[in-house]
């Protein structure tokens, strides 16, 4: 044994061209992961260009095609590291690599566990996986291990999946926290998507705080709007001034006009 040999098991890590590999852009995808869409960061890919991959990503074989498992920043950073490099006569880098067999609901999990520790997902993002290892036949506590957390933690999650999309995109662009936009999980989606409009036409920010008091005020339980005259007459109860039942549903329809009542609710 050499001076700079290793006594320990010889692994199977392999050295490949960035170019050979297959990012899996596909969302009906097993292995489909919404970070592929982000682009790596100048830092990690001056980094890599400088030092190289560091640690290997995963890999599978899928006929003859080589699909990253856990490893599309890095694979991403170093595409474009490489591009920097040959403009500069550089030699390119290739990318040390594990190959992983298993089921797709094995590597998903492996998918998850390697980038849980590397930048926290979303909750949104967590929900989205969560619900697709639910599918793949996962139990909330298998679920649970995989991801490092509770029980309550992926039920949390999987409320938040099951959000309006307009109020999940909202989340993942910085415009809502998760944690406000669960408190409407109680509430239709066309309730949610209304109160969540409310507040942005008010000019408030949805917080925890203005999400509860939307869901609990029932000054918001309709959106104010001009109200035709055969929709008010509708809504007013006809008959004598004189009978005690005219003028509460004289006043009740104010209030329908103004955008404080709905008929029906309380």
């Amino acid at each position: 044994m050499g001076k700079s040999s290793i006594d320990a098991k010889r692994g199977n890590i392999f050295r490949l061209e960035p170019e050979r590999l297959t990012l899996v852009t596909d969302k009906n995808h097993p292995l489909y992961d919404p970070r592929v869409e982000d682009e790596p960061s100048e830092s990690m890919i001056a980094n890599i260009a400088m030092h190289g991959v560091l640690e290997p990503i995963i890999v599978r074989k899928n006929g003859e095609v080589i699909e990253v498992v856990a490893g599309r920043g890095r694979t991403k950073a170093t595409l474009e590291a490489n591009r920097r490099l040959a403009a500069e006569g550089k030699p390119p880098l290739l990318i040390p690599a594990i190959v992983r067999g298993g089921s797709d609901a094995d590597l998903f999990g492996v998918l998850i566990a390697e980038n849980e520790i590397r930048r926290e997902d979303t909750m949104i993002h967590k929900g989205e996986k969560a619900r697709k290892l639910l599918n793949m036949g996962y139990s909330v506590q298998q679920i649970a291990v995989t991801f490092g957390v509770t029980r309550q933690a992926v039920e949390k999650w999987l409320e938040a999946d099951e959000l309006p999309q307009q109020i999940k995109d909202a989340v993942k662009n910085g415009e809502i926290s998760a944690t406000a936009a669960v408190q409407m999980s109680g509430y239709s989606r066309e309730e949610q998507v209304q109160r969540y409009e409310d507040i942005k036409q008010r000019g408030e920010k949805p917080t925890v705080r203005n999400m509860k008091s939307a869901a609990a005020s029932p000054v918001n339980r309709c959106t104010p709007r001009m109200q035709t005259r055969p929709d008010i007459e509708k809504e007013l109860l006809i008959g004598h001034p004189d009978h005690e039942d005219y003028w509460r549903g004289f006043n009740d329809a104010l209030r329908w006009v103004l955008g404080e009542y709905k008929p029906g609710r309380q």
